[in-house]
C-alpha cells in the first residue's frame, strides 16, 4: 500500500499527514485502555508500591526516592518510575485507582508513537502504513496490555520502554547521539531492563545502521559516554540496593534461555486470550501454539532470506533486538518470576518490524499491499479484541487473583490476595487460613509471613505474631519491608512489656526502633512508634520530639497528632 492510498483532501499532506494518522491512532489505543480500565481497582503490588507510599511534600521527599530502594525488600532501583506514583500520590486523586489507570492508558498511546518512530527509521524498511500497523498491533497486543492494566508493574514496564524506543530511534539518526545518551540514563532510572541497551547499539553499529566513526579514537569516544553511564549507575544502584549478590543459574539450567525465547514467541505469535499471570513452564507451552508459532517464524525467516541485503540487515537487527530485550529476564540469573507477559512485551516489536520490512521488499503490486495490510489490520484488531476483554481480570483484587490461582494452582500469590480480601472483611479465620496456603505453597513468601504477623498481632497472639515478625527478621526475604517489620514488632514487644513490666521486651522494642530509624530516618510510622515508647518507659519531652518528626513527615496523622497536644497541654498546665 503506497502512502497515497490514505490520502484524504481534509487532512495535511505528507510528513503532516502521516503524523497526524500516527497521532490519531496513538489516541485510539490510549482511549481503548482507558475505556477498558475505567472501573477497575488496585490489585497485588499496587497497594505497597502505591497505597502505602507517602506523597511528595517537600524537595527533600524527591531526593530520598533517589536515595531508597524501589520497595519493600527487593533489589530494584527504580527512581524515576517511583517518582511518577509519589507526584501522583500529591494530588488529592492520589487514592483513586482511576487516575492512574489513565495515566497508563496514555503512557501506551505514547509508547506507540515511539515504536512508530522507530520502525520508521529508513534503515529498517517500513514505509509509513506499515510501520503505523505494525505499531499498532505492538500497542494493542494482549503482552502489550499486561504493561498498561496492572497499575504498578504496568507503568513500571512502560516507562523504560518508551525510553528504550526513543533512545534506539535517536541513536540510529543523525545529530541525536546526545539524546540517545539522555534516554539511555533515564530508561536505567526507570527499570533494570534497560541495561541492555548498549547491546543495541553496538549491534546496529555492527550491522552498518548508523553513521560509522572514522577511526579507532571516535569509537573511543562514542562508546565512553556509554559505558560512563552504565557504570555509574550501577555504582549508584549498589550504593542504593546494597551488594546484593546475583545468583547466576544460567550455567545450571542452559535450557531455561530457550524456553524462555520460546515463550517470546509463542506468546507474540499465538497468545491466550485469557490471562495467565506469571505462568510456570507447564501452564503457559502450548505444544499445538509453539509449533504454530514456530512454523510462522520460519515463514519470516524463509522470507527475510529472499530479500536483498538491507533487509537482511534489518531482520538481523531485529532478531537482536528480540533476544537482547528479553536477556534480564531469560533466567541468566535468579528472578523474581520465571516467566512474564510483560517481560517479553518490549521484544515484540521485532516481530512487525521484520514482517514488514520483509513485506514492503517482496509486496510490489498495491493490491497484495493492500491485502496484507487489511490482513494485518484485521489481525491486530483481534488482538485488540483480545486485550479490551482481558481488563476485567483486573477489575478487582478477587477477580484477579481468582483468575491467577485458576490458571495456577501452585503459586501462593494467589492466596496472599484472597488473605488481605479477608482481612479487608474482617474475615480473620479465612485470612490466616489463606496465609496458611500460601505459605504451605511456598514457605518463604514474606509477603505471607508479613501478613499473617500484621493479623496475628491485630488479634492479641503475641506468640504467633512473634514468631512470624522473627521469621522475617532473621532470613532477610524480598516481599516485605525490613523496617516496617522492625516497626510493627517493636510496637507489639513495647505493648507487652508494659502490660507485663518485662525490661527484657522494653529493650528489645527501642533497639528494633532505633535501627529502624537508622536505616530510614524519614519513616514517620518509626518516629511516631517511639514516642509512644517514649510516653510508656522514657521521658516525656523524648515523646515529644519524636511526636513532632513523625508529624513533620506525615502531616496527617490525626492519632499522633492528638497525643501530641495532650502532651503540651499537659506540660502547659504545669505549674
Amino acid at each position: 500500500m503506497s502512502d497515497e492510498s490514505l490520502y484524504n483532501p481534509l487532512m495535511p499532506s505528507g510528513p503532516l499527514r502521516r503524523a497526524f494518522i500516527a497521532i490519531l491512532l496513538a489516541i485510539v489505543v490510549s482511549t481503548i485502555y482507558a475505556a477498558a480500565s475505567r472501573s477497575n481497582q488496585f490489585v497485588y503490588d499496587d497497594h505497597e508500591v502505591i497505597e502505602n507510599q507517602y506523597p511528595i511534600r517537600h524537595w527533600p521527599d524527591v531526593a530520598r526516592i533517589f536515595r531508597e530502594p524501589h520497595y519493600l525488600n527487593f533489589p530494584y532501583y527504580r527512581p524515576l518510575t517511583r517518582l511518577t506514583f509519589a507526584i501522583q500520590r500529591s494530588f488529592s486523586s492520589g487514592e483513586n485507582p482511576v487516575a492512574y489507570h489513565l495515566f497508563n492508558a496514555i503512557l501506551a498511546g505514547g509508547v506507540m508513537l515511539a515504536a512508530y518512530a522507530l520502525l520508521r527509521r529508513p534503515q529498517l524498511g517500513l514505509n509509513a502504513p506499515a510501520a503505523m500497523i505494525g505499531a499498532a498491533w505492538f500497542a494493542l497486543h494482549p503482552a502489550f496490555s499486561e504493561c498498561v492494566y496492572p497499575a504498578a508493574s504496568g507503568r513500571e514496564t512502560l516507562w523504560p520502554m518508551l525510553f528504550i524506543l526513543l533512545a534506539t530511534w535517536a541513536y540510529l539518526g543523525r545529530g541525536l547521539f546526545w539524546s540517545a545518551i539522555a534516554m539511555f540514563a533515564a530508561a536505567l532510572l526507570c527499570k533494570e531492563q534497560a541495561a541492555v541497551l548498549p547491546g543495541v547499539f553496538v549491534l546496529a553499529d555492527f550491522l552498518g545502521l548508523t553513521e560509522r566513526p572514522r577511526n579507532a579514537s571516535r569509537w573511543i569516544l562514542r562508546y565512553l559516554p556509554i559505558a560512563g553511564i552504565f557504570i555509574a549507575y550501577f555504582v549508584i544502584r549498589r550504593l542504593v540496593v546494597g551488594g546484593t549478590p546475583l545468583q547466576w543459574v544460567f550455567l545450571a539450567h542452559p535450557l531455561e534461555l530457550l524456553k524462555s525465547l520460546l515463550y517470546g514467541i509463542q506468546t507474540g505469535i499465538a497468545p491466550f486470550m485469557e490471562l495467565r499471570y506469571e505462568p510456570p513452564f507447564d501452564s503457559w507451552f502450548d505444544p499445538r501454539l509453539s509449533i504454530v508459532a514456530l512454523i510462522v517464524a520460519a515463514l519470516l525467516a524463509i522470507g527475510v532470506a529472499w530479500c536483498d541485503r538491507p533487509v537482511r540487515l534489518a531482520a538481523t537487527f531485529w532478531l537482536g533486538w528480540f533476544v537482547l530485550l528479553q536477556l534480564p529476564t531469560a533466567h541468566i540469573v535468579q528472578q523474581e518470576a520465571g516467566y512474564s507477559e510483560r517481560y517479553v512485551a518490549a521484544a515484540l516489536l521485532a516481530i512487525p518490524g521484520i514482517a514488514g520490512a520483509m513485506i514492503v521488499h517482496l509486496a510490489h503490486q498495491p493490491r497484495a499491499r493492500f491485502v496484507i495490510a487489511a490482513m494485518a489490520a484485521v489481525w491486530t484488531i483481534v488482538l485488540a479484541d483480545i486485550s479490551f476483554v482481558r481488563a476485567d481480570y483486573y477489575s478487582s483484587e478477587l477477580a484477579f487473583c481468582h483468575q491467577w490461582q485458576t490458571t495456577n494452582p501452585n503459586a501462593a500469590g494467589p492466596y496472599d490476595g484472597f488473605g488481605r480480601i479477608a482481612q479487608e472483611k474482617h474475615q480473620s479465620r479465612i485470612a490466616i487460613e489463606s496465609y496458611e496456603k500460601a505459605l504451605s505453597i511456598q514457605p518463604n513468601d514474606a509477603t505471607a509471613h508479613n501478613n499473617l504477623a500484621n493479623l496475628l498481632a491485630d488479634a492479641g497472639d503475641f506468640a504467633g505474631a512473634s514468631r512470624q515478625y522473627e521469621w522475617l527478621l532473621h532470613n532477610g526475604s524480598v516481599g516485605a519491608d525490613p523496617v516496617a517489620v522492625m516497626t510493627n514488632y517493636a510496637q507489639l514487644l513495647g505493648q507487652e512489656a508494659f502490660d507485663n513490666h518485662d525490661a527484657a521486651m522494653r529493650d528489645r522494642a527501642h533497639e528494633l526502633l532505633e535501627q529502624a530509624i537508622t536505616m530510614r530516618p524519614d519513616y514517620a510510622q518509626a518516629h511516631g512508634i517511639l514516642g509512644e515508647w517514649n510516653m510508656a518507659f522514657g521521658s516525656r519531652d523524648a515523646a515529644i520530639r519524636q511526636f513532632k518528626i513523625a508529624l513533620n513527615l506525615r502531616p496527617d496523622w490525626k492519632e499522633i497528632d492528638e497525643m501530641l497536644d495532650g502532651l503540651e497541654k499537659t506540660d502547659a498546665t504545669r505549674p
